[in-house]
């Protein structure tokens, strides 16, 4: 019987030795099985850019460069896949000003590829002005959050049929984005920033803006810009949409005996944006209101906030407002023509 008893407990052991190294076994199949992780690799790229601040021209690594960029142009509190897809526009923006596209030569920023004047380029901020520019946020928290977005999308560009796009964007589009050559009518078609619709942008306080313009300053404003133009009479006369674009923007505005565009005149009273409502409080008073905020042409960013909440990722926005658009590390080639510079 004390046999049989040693006999089980060695039986057990061995039982038990056994099982352990199969498990130690299948362990490591599995492991060596598992797709590996891949690390996100930090593309290294310069840019050289002119800081309108300090009138200074400065090299700088791209991605640091782009991390200032987002900070500048969308709130950190946005949500992280916004954030990655405004990294990856800004970063192709960028890379398409430093490549020469688009209009844009080094002479235009005194010999840098781009300039911080967010009115001609990109805005963008260093860490030490992040606390002025929001004065309640948590720097370290968003920076870091910022970073994020940039180097966890790092190299990653915007192309149409293998060439760097004009990735523009805006901060609030109303409801539904325009098409480019509405806003710019030098500008043809272009196939990847055409109107799309932007849900849930209402909820924005950049949503809608109300300003009232006097008669008296409406005739001012006009006859600096059109030295010919005859008023008929008070504004509620004077003043009439004659054209809206597809997108319900105004296309042309007739005032006194001449026809603007309707982007003209939203840039002679710095309004929010072209879709306009017209309200004649009194005969000689004009309130104007405004629904978005930007030329709304391409990525609305509070639009991508919006998918990025309803659990989009940053390839799906940015395939959204960019039509036919491919996502994709950065050559070789660009690579080295911008740090040949």
């Amino acid at each position: 019987m004390n046999n049989n008893r040693k006999a089980l407990v060695v039986l057990l052991i061995v039982c038990l030795l056994i099982f352990l190294s199969v498990s130690r076994t299948l362990r490591k199949e599995e492991k060596d099985n598992e797709p590996e992780k891949q690390q996100q690799t930090v593309f290294k790229a310069d840019i050289i850019v002119y800081n309108t601040r300090n009138k200074v021209i400065e090299r700088m690594d791209l991605d640091e460069y782009i991390v200032g960029v987002v900070a500048a142009e969308m709130p950190a509190s946005f949500e992280m896949e916004a954030l990655k897809a405004q990294a990856i526009a800004a970063r192709t923006y960028a890379l398409g000003r430093a490549l020469g596209k688009y209009g844009s030569t080094v002479d235009r920023h005194h010999g840098a590829h781009v300039c911080t004047d967010s009115t001609h380029c990109q805005a963008w901020i260093p860490i030490e002005l992040y606390q002025a520019w929001y004065p309640k946020s948590n720097v370290e928290e968003n920076w870091a959050k910022i970073e994020e977005a940039v180097y966890g999308t790092s190299g990653l560009i915007l192309t149409y049929n293998g060439e760097v796009i004009n990735p523009l964007y805006h901060a609030n589009s109303g409801g539904i984005t325009e098409d480019i050559q509405e806003v710019w009518s030098s500008v043809s078609e272009v196939p990847y920033l055409r109107s799309v619709y932007s849900e849930g942008e209402s909820d924005y306080s950049s949503f809608e803006k109300k300003v009232v313009l006097t008669g008296e300053e409406i005739r001012e404003k006009l006859i600096k810009a059109y030295s010919d133009i005859v008023f008929l009479g008070p504004v509620s006369e004077d003043v009439e949409v004659v054209e809206y674009t597809n997108s319900r923007r105004v296309k042309e505005i007739r005032i006194g005996s001449i026809r603007i565009p309707g982007t003209k005149f939203r840039e002679l009273f710095s309004l929010a944006s072209t879709i306009m409502e017209f309200n004649f409080t009194d005969e000689d008073v004009l309130e104007v209101t405004t629904y978005g905020f930007g030329h709304g042409v391409g990525m609305s960013q509070c639009g991508a906030n919006e998918l990025a909440q309803k659990g989009k990722n940053y390839e799906y926005i940015l395939k959204y407002y960019y039509t036919g658009v491919e996502i994709e590390p950065m050559s070789e080639e660009i690579k080295t023509r911008l740090n040949s510079y």
